[in-house]
């Protein structure tokens, strides 16, 4: 250094000896202050950040996604390299957004917030599971999903964590089975056809049968490899973690699809081990318990999985819209909540098929429908739930159809495929927003037995299928002719009708009239439900339940009898007997066989009037084949012997006997009673035929009867009887109709008080038929 360039032009002190030393350390010691305080600074920074984010986290679970979103933004801020910021902001970008066109800039916002998380932290189970499932929004990029996922898997393996190695053990399990599934039921097309027209499908009744039977052929095993991978998948996640949801649904609707319920039932009830407070286990087993005949087991499962469902869940889960006309749906929906259970309490109590069972079979079909489509048509990437989706609607009416089919692609319009084909802004719900584009599966439904077809397009990877073209106005249109159906119900394809006849009579000892004795004759079907059962004998049950007109039940009676098949001459008519106050009913007689599970069922609506002594009254008429009192000087039905016709019809040339009984009437000082008796029996569903009909048997000799007619008949004759200790006089005739053709009868009943000139009638209706015609 040049000395004089350190000088100044004065004179300065000496340097002190140290001096030098102690700057230095001020110099140093200032340094690390700073050093410290910034460090501080940091520190106080990413507690913020991580505060906001554990807010963030607490709105999201509210929902308030917007509250969320900018807590994370400002603690991405506060500490750019705080990786849970950036992966929590991209996860609530990622699933708000769906596949359409316009969430492409939330997509890209979140895949570039959750690869910041990634750069971060590298190779984090969680982020790369959720890049993966973002890819799978964005149409094209499934393949990358795939990579994404799997070195996740490789991740989570690493760092032992089996929750989330079964959440990606289910994705990828899903990546294939989505693949099996564009190639399941797939279709050859045989013959000068090209193509599956839905088009024609809806305006040809016939066309959707005929292609699928002779001009298509199915193609066996197509995606089996796939399927096989997708099976193992789902396995690892539920080995994983037992109680995982996804896996383990994944599994299931395998197995179901595949028909082997014994492993179904196997793995659900290994689920509700490891998962017994989450409804989804019990429903998912109800569905196995359902598909095997346990019934009982199914509707206990499928209690409890309502009964530990949340409110709303168990509402979606319930809800009979999707099975009732549109306008009947709509009033529905505007019931309350407590209206709503008891509209559905009395819906499933009138459309239970066979109440001897002690299940409602329809209800349960009705649980087992909405699992199945939580198991096969829920998307999440899409955020449906199956039950929602067009195909889930279809399977709830109508159940599973008997013929499925699929067709590939159609690729014709190769330069309108690739204007969608760019990339992120490739959206499925794009490719699949109009059925008339290019690059869709067809799937068609088809049920033989109504003539019922539903035809689907849907894009190959995802658990996504609408209506094609006009579909939906046709499902309308069925679902106003038959909002549902339970063709497939096991109870209903062996339930056999039985005939029944119902009288009213008034109760002995009822002096006030204020109930009636109404009895049930009943035909059951006993030698067709045995035919051709190879058993010797076997319980019979059968039964009469009564509900009021909200479905209360009223009367309920069951029986078990042993029958012998080996007889050929079963003895089929019951009796019933029930005492009702006057009003409105609703009645079925049941017969039910356990070992063959056929059964039978009568049911109507039932009207009880009162036979109070405010005037003359009449029971109901009893048509039979035969009637003989018991006694001299009978006093009520139970002194005569009764072969009921339960069904009301007669063969031409038999006697057609009748039963009623007379009310009120006025007796003189003698107590005596005086009464005349008319009987017009007409035509109803004939062309003019002249008939004849004689009385050949009665209350008492029937002098002075006479009859005349020719499109109808008329029989009259007058009556005088002591009443002694009776209340009643029962009555009883043999008409001969032996000139009367096939066709249905009407007869009216009118008795005449001769003492006080009161009249009342009683009608009846009834058949008559050749035996081979029946």
């Amino acid at each position: 250094m040049n000395e004089s360039f350190g000088r100044s032009s004065g004179s300065r002190p000496a340097r002190r000896p140290g001096t030098a030393t102690a700057t230095l350390a001020v110099t140093l010691l200032l340094a690390t202050g700073a050093g410290h305080s910034l460090a501080a600074q940091n520190s106080d920074k990413r507690t913020q950040a991580n505060e906001l984010v554990r807010d963030a986290i607490v709105y999201a679970q509210r929902g308030d996604t917007a509250a969320a979103l900018e807590r994370l933004e400002r603690a991405t801020k506060l500490a750019p390299n705080l990786a849970e910021a950036h992966y929590r902001r991209g996860m609530l970008l990622s699933r708000q957004a769906d596949n359409n066109l316009g969430s492409m800039f939330k997509r890209r916002s979140a895949g570039r917030s959750l690869k910041r998380a990634l750069k971060i932290e590298r190779d984090n189970p969680y982020y790369l599971l959720e890049l993966g499932r973002l890819r799978l929004k964005q149409g094209f990029m499934r393949i990358e999903a795939g990579r994404y996922f799997k070195r996740a898997l490789k991740a989570a393996r690493q760092r032992g964590d089996p929750h989330v190695v079964a959440e990606i053990e289910s994705e990828l399990g899903d990546i294939y089975h989505r693949r099996y599934q564009a190639l399941a039921h797939r279709r050859l097309i045989t013959g000068n056809m090209f193509r599956f027209d839905p088009e024609e499908a809806l305006d040809d009744e016939h066309y959707a049968k005929d292609f699928l039977e002779g001009k298509s052929a199915e193609i066996e095993n197509a995606g089996e490899l796939d399927l096989r991978l997708a099976e193992q998948h789902y396995r690892a996640g539920v080995a994983s973690a037992p109680n995982h949801d996804a896996s383990t649904a994944g599994l299931l609707n395998i197995l179901y699809d595949q028909s082997r319920f014994e492993e179904y039932i196997e793995v659900a009830r290994s689920f509700r081990r490891a998962a017994p407070e989450n409804g989804r286990s019990h429903l998912f087993l109800g569905l196995g318990f359902w598909r095997v005949h346990r019934e009982k087991e199914a509707d206990r499962a499928f209690r409890k999985a309502l009964a530990l469902m949340t409110p709303a869940e168990r509402a979606e889960i319930t809800n009979l819209s999707v099975i009732m006309r549109k306008k009947d749906a709509e009033r529905y929906q505007k019931f309350t909540t407590a209206q709503r259970a008891e509209y559905e309490r009395i819906y499933w109590s009138a459309n239970d098929p066979l109440k001897l069972s002690r299940v409602n079979e329809h209800w349960l079909e009705h649980l087992a429908r909405v699992a199945y489509t939580e198991l096969a048509f829920s998307s999440p990437e899409l955020k449906m739930r199956g039950w929602q989706s067009d195909r889930g609607v279809i399977y709830i009416r109508y159940g599973p159809p008997p013929m499925v089919a699929t067709f590939p692609p159609n690729t014709d319009n190769l330069a309108g495929r690739t204007a969608m084909s760019g990339g992120d802004d490739a959206s499925p719900s794009v490719i699949a927003g109009d059925a008339t584009l290019v690059g869709k599966i067809v799937t068609v439904w088809f049920y033989p037995q109504r003539n019922l077809r539903f035809v689907f397009y849907g894009p190959p990877g995802f658990n996504f299928a609408r209506f094609a073209g006009e579909f939906r106005a046709y499902a309308e249109d069925a679902r106003y002719a038959s909002p549902v159906m339970y063709d497939n119900v096991p109870v209903n394809e062996a339930l056999d009708s039985i005939s029944v006849q119902t009288a009213a009579f008034k109760p002995h000892g009822d002096s006030a009239g204020a109930k009636a004795e109404v009895v049930f004759f009943a035909g059951l079907p006993i030698n067709h439900m045995i035919q051709g059962v190879d058993l010797s004998n076997a319980p019979l049950e059968s039964g009469l339940f009564v509900t009021d007109p909200l479905e209360r039940e009223i009367i309920g009676k069951r029986r078990t009898e042993n029958i012998d098949f080996q007889r050929s001459d079963q003895f089929e008519t019951r009796t019933f007997r029930a005492e009702l106050k006057p009003g409105v009913y609703r009645y079925r007689v049941e017969a039910r066989q356990p070992a063959t599970r056929r059964a039978a069922r009568g049911m109507s609506r039932l009207n009880v009037e009162s036979f109070d002594r405010s005037s003359l009254k009449l029971s109901d008429i009893v048509l039979a084949d035969r009637i003989a009192p018991r006694t001299a000087v009978p006093a009520g039905l139970d002194d005569f012997l009764i072969d009921p016709n339960a069904a009301m019809s007669f063969e031409p040339g038999r006697t057609l006997h009748m039963y009623w009984e007379v009310y009120n009437l006025h007796a003189d000082t003698t107590g005596t009673v005086r009464f005349k008796t008319e009987v017009l029996i007409r035509v109803q569903s004939l062309e003019r035929h002249g008939f004849g009909a004689t009385i050949v048997g009665g209350l008492l000799d029937a002098v002075g009867a006479s009859a005349k007619g020719d499109d109808q008949v008329t029989m009259e004759y007058g009556t005088e009887e002591v009443l002694s200790n009776r209340d009643r006089v029962p009555a009883w005739l043999a008409v001969d109709l032996s000139d009367a053709p096939n066709g249905t009868y009407s007869m009216e009943l009118t008795v005449t008080d001769l003492s006080t000139g009161r009249s009342t009638v009683r009608r009846r209706s009834f058949t008559i038929t050749d035996v081979e015609a029946q």
